[in-house]
């Protein structure tokens, strides 16, 4: 958008006055003011730069895989911008035509929409017609000939550690590519003190994750409502993170893993209604078949198929509610999507949980007589535990007792939906995963279009409010990780989970049962 205003410093004080929906707190993180000065040569035209730091999103009339209606401002450190650059392509020619650094910038409060908007200083530009980008708060300079080379740029540099879990010095943000096409720049009257003003709507790069539980314990019943196990969730890490993301968002409609040649017009934009993709660096690599990938560049951080055999992610503890408020663990990382048929544990960035597993008074033993009795003491913690159809036992011998079988070799555990459970210095543990979910598409048994992504300017908040079966039972030694990269994501789980995903765009995704 552009507009050309006399007198604008007032006007622009006046505007901030009339929309703003709240003050700047002594408590909140202001602009940096490090100065670059950027001379206006003789015969360009002044302009003016209105950024807003996107907050409230834009929701369309139709609802397409960015949209959710649910918005939330976030903190100071979320949407403050420090300083941004722009560049400025030719419309006609699409060729590079200048760029500069805009660091001296005043916060102005917040429009209408809760968007928290920063006037930047005057800059020269001569006068033509301009395809503008903007990238704020990076520490990099992209340098581009054409439009086509600079929208294609892939930041490899800055986000490499996957989980970012620090944004002080802000997170970096861009314009979408298409909103601000063919600005005119006009030179009508410079005497006159007339400038231009061009307004430019910004989203974050990365992706916000919250994580909480609702209590500290869950009890497991019985279909008989008889409680046979409690499980403290105590821990948990986050998989497949993304170390690498496109300077400017990338969207395709997709029906196959052919990739398009990206235009303009068609590829940064919206989000289709149909087959509508957003995409990342890799997002062509990820094949269907999950077991092909090797992860072999080091594209994921934490790649869940490096992690077998491995105890080197350290476990984040988290708090359970206090009161009626979670208390969230945060954490933000880069978009990762896929194809759908490519929505598959090798791939998906999910969140791996941690729990104390506490049988309710129902270990079984062996006697002399090789009958089934209750254990107690020391008897009830062997050193490997035994379940089967809501009971534990102490040997495979006593399980097989117990199923009415002459055994259960422990290479068919599955065939019999047994399990079996090494003690650690913590007890008994058994885990549990949530692969994150962009967009339910409410068919459970059929795999959607952004189903299961993560998309930048997104926050992904995820509360634990119950547990509803006994999680998996991986070695203390690798971490507890029953890797199975085929394996898709759409499937029967056993932690239920209230997402509220919000750009941030928020989105409401509830009663999730892992």
């Amino acid at each position: 958008m552009i507009k050309t205003f006399k007198s604008i410093y007032c006007l622009l004080l006046a505007s901030a006055v009339v929309c703003s929906c709240g003050q700047l707190n002594d408590d909140e993180v202001q602009a940096d003011c490090n100065c670059e000065q950027n001379e206006i040569a003789e015969g360009e035209a002044p302009v003016r730069f209105l950024l807003t730091s996107n907050t409230a999103g834009e929701a369309g009339t139709t609802r397409s895989a960015e949209d959710s209606y649910s918005y939330t401002q976030g903190t100071p450190e979320e949407y403050q911008v420090n300083h941004a650059r722009v560049y400025l392509y030719n419309s006609d020619t699409k060729l590079f035509a200048k760029t500069f650094l805009l660091a001296n910038l005043t916060r102005q409060g917040s429009d209408a929409a809760g968007n928290i908007v920063y006037e930047t200083e005057r800059v020269g530009v001569a006068q033509g017609t301009y395809d503008i980008f903007v990238v704020a708060n990076s520490p990099r300079t992209i340098n581009a000939d054409t439009e086509a080379e600079f929208l294609a740029d892939i930041d490899a540099d800055t986000y490499t550690q996957g989980l970012i879990t620090s944004i002080g010095q802000g997170i970096v943000m861009t314009n979408r590519a298409t909103s601000n096409l063919r600005t005119v720049i006009r030179n009508e009257s410079v005497e006159q003190q007339t400038e231009n003003v061009v307004s430019v709507q910004l989203e974050r790069v990365l992706a916000r994750l919250d994580v909480a539980k609702s209590r500290e314990s869950f009890e497991l019943t019985t279909p008989q409502n008889v409680r046979y196990a409690t499980v403290t969730l105590n821990g948990f890490y986050i998989v497949n993170l993304a170390r690498q993301y496109y300077s400017f968002r990338h969207v395709a409609q997709l029906t196959s893993l052919a990739e398009p040649q990206w235009n303009l017009d068609s590829n940064f934009g919206p989000v289709g209604d149909v087959d509508g993709y957003v995409t990342d660096p890799y997002f062509f690599r990820k094949v269907v078949n999950a077991e092909n990938f090797t992860n072999a560049d080091k594209y994921y951080e934490h790649y869940y198929g490096d992690l077998n055999g491995t105890t080197a992610v350290p476990w984040t503890e988290f708090a359970a509610a206090g009161g009626a408020t979670p208390e969230y663990k945060t954490a933000y990382c880069p978009e990762n999507c896929m194809l759908a048929p490519a929505q598959k544990n090798g791939y998906s960035t999910g969140i791996h949980f941690r729990a104390k597993l506490e049988p309710s008074n129902n270990v079984w033993q062996l006697n002399a007589a090789g009958e089934l009795e209750l254990a107690t003491g020391a008897a009830a913690e062997p050193d490997v535990l035994y379940y089967y159809n809501y009971n534990f036992y102490t040997s495979p011998e006593a399980m097989a007792k117990g199923a009415g079988v002459a055994s259960i070799p422990s290479g068919q555990l599955d065939l019999f939906n047994a399990r079996k459970f090494e003690k650690t210095a913590d007890g008994y543990c058994c885990y549990y995963d949530y692969w994150i979910r962009h967009l339910d598409n409410n068919r459970p048994t059929e795999m959607g279009v952004m189903e299961f992504a993560v998309v930048r300017n997104n926050l992904y908040r995820m509360l634990i409010t119950n547990v509803a079966g006994l999680g998996e039972s991986g070695s203390a030694d690798d971490g507890g990780i029953p890797f199975v990269p085929d394996t898709p994501d759409e499937g029967e789980t056993q932690l239920k989970v209230i997402l509220n995903v919000k750009p941030w765009i928020v989105r409401d995704l509830t009663n999730i049962v892992l």
